[in-house]
């Protein structure tokens, strides 16, 4: 989350650990919950977990913060997960054009070789100054956020046209209008008792 929009040089906060767990040394976890644009391809796998998923998720955020896209997401959720195995993802020059090659290689160690990325620090002052100068990509992350809540509206309209349809075969007793307008409440949150 941006925690100012307006200034120059946004304070960015991470958020959503809901399904966050503690792993302790010597115990073998794993877990296949997650959002999937940012499991890692152990979680997918569900192969035991480390500090490299966590590392992964972190290469992912940075992704979409210096270039507002996505680096796995499919169409479906079956895509983003098969794309996610494949590690398939590239530096598109619509999204990257104003991306230092740093920044790019940082990604690729998050990505590829997670515990390497915490070896890579700037050689030199000029290093840091292109690091600096790599920013946050607001209009594209605006564009990427508008396809992903009109895909969340979609589902919602599939899961109501399914509800209604549900709902018209199970119950005979009312008439169709008074069923379909009692399904659009319910899904608007405005039926009584809610």
């Amino acid at each position: 989350m941006l925690l100012d929009k307006n200034i120059p040089i946004p304070h960015i906060k991470l958020i959503d650990f809901g399904l966050a767990h503690e792993i302790e040394d010597g115990v073998e976890f794993k877990n296949i919950f997650g959002t999937p644009e940012f499991v890692a391809p152990e979680i997918v796998n569900y192969e035991p977990l480390g500090l490299e998923a966590d590392m992964w998720s972190i290469g992912v955020i940075t992704y979409i913060l210096l270039s507002g896209a996505s680096p796995f997401l499919g169409d479906t959720k079956q895509e983003t997960l098969a794309n996610i195995t494949a590690v398939s993802y590239d530096f598109d020059e619509e999204f990257f054009s104003q991306t230092s090659e740093l920044a790019k290689d940082f990604i690729r160690k998050l990505l590829l070789t997670p515990s390497r990325c915490l070896l890579s620090q700037p050689v030199d002052t000029q290093q840091a100054m292109v690091r600096r100068e790599s920013v946050v990509n607001l209009e594209n992350f605006k564009k990427q956020y508008v396809r992903r809540r009109w895909k969340l509206s979609f589902s919602i309209v599939s899961l109501c046209n399914h509800l209604t349809r549900s709902l018209m075969k199970k119950v005979h007793l009312r008439t169709s209008e008074d069923l379909v307008s009692t399904c659009r409440a319910l899904c608007l949150g405005t039926a009584p008792g809610l």
